[in-house]
């Protein structure tokens, strides 16, 4: 009978090979080329009752003028404290008080707003003025000078994405800020904002004409010309009615409840959620979704990475 704890022959060799920084591949191939992808988080579901009353605490509490603006980030424990939702990316809200103005700033990241409870509240993207309307997208592609103003009489709340931690995880985060008290950045017109704005009724009006697909849902892909909207992100909508089939990809995703109820089961999860609930879908694990009557998913996905490095991967049950 082997003794399984007889050291291995080639035990000197490896100790020599991992004292000249050298290691062999045969005794770590698996841990080098997994076999399929394993995600490091789980998912996990935010609920908008407990987000809502920690926002109104920081609308009270942090004076924007102290701060380079008043967003509050989800979290996922499985990253130990990191500021990241799911890989690659991070959702967040965004609380205005009537007047304030959030410090603009540009960055390497890609960015988006999308209006929740914006009403009011203005977008200023590459000296170009984008309204917040409920539905309503907003981009803020990598190196546009942004910046937001509340010039409504009531507080503003709209739900943010961005891919810091890919850009971040890359080494290739570069941020510059501006200046609040800027008067030429906030005196701007809305002409040409159709470059960064997509109307939350446009965006309604086409999906109503889109086919239900495979999955069971009728979903647009926010973009122009048949490409991701940009390079590192890939953005879209649906309108869920009934269940869907599950899906994975090798990609991440976060969703935010437009509008309706319903539940979801995700990899070995499930759980319920509502409106302005937010919800993360970790790489390679298979999701479905069910909708109380119809339901709305926003979903930022770091899908449009994958697809350029050819290491996009779908599948369908």
């Amino acid at each position: 009978m082997d003794d399984a704890r007889a050291p291995r022959p080639d035990a000197a060799l490896i100790a020599a090979l991992e004292a000249a920084d050298i290691h062999p591949l045969w005794d770590r191939y698996k841990s080098i080329t997994p076999m399929a992808p394993r995600a490091k988080d789980a998912p996990h579901h935010w609920r908008w009752r407990d987000i809502e009353p920690l926002g109104h605490r920081a609308a009270k509490e942090v004076p924007v003028e102290d701060i380079e603006r008043r967003a509050i980030i989800m979290a996922h424990p499985a990253f130990g404290g990191a500021t990241v939702t799911t890989s690659n990316l991070i959702g967040a809200f965004t609380v205005l008080e009537p007047g304030d103005h959030a410090r603009p700033h540009r960055h390497t990241a890609s960015a988006i707003r999308f209006a929740t409870r914006a009403e009011g509240a203005v977008t200023i993207v590459n000296g170009r003025r984008c309204p917040m309307l409920p539905g309503d997208l907003i981009l803020t592609p990598p190196m546009c000078w942004h910046g937001h103003i509340n010039e409504g009489a009531r507080r503003t709340v709209w739900f943010d994405a961005a891919n810091m931690p890919a850009i971040c995880a890359l080494d290739a985060s570069f941020f510059e800020p501006g200046k609040r008290q800027d008067e030429r950045f906030w005196e701007v017109s809305d002409a040409g904002a159709g470059e960064y704005r997509f109307p939350g009724a446009e965006t309604r009006k086409e999906l109503a004409s889109t086919p239900v697909g495979p999955d069971g849902a009728r979903t647009l892909r926010y973009g122009r010309n048949g490409a991701s909207v940009m390079p590192t992100m890939d953005l879209f909508f649906s309108r869920i009615e009934g269940r869907t089939r599950p899906r994975r990809g090798t990609y991440n995703a976060i969703c935010l409840v437009v509008s309706g109820e319903g539940r979801s089961t995700v990899g070995e999860h499930r759980f319920e959620w509502s409106k302005h609930d937010v919800f993360s879908v970790p790489h390679w694990t298979w999701a479905s979704h069910e909708a109380r009557g119809a339901a709305e998913l926003f979903v930022v996905t770091d899908r449009a990475i994958y697809e350029r490095l050819d290491l996009l991967r779908e599948e369908l049950q």
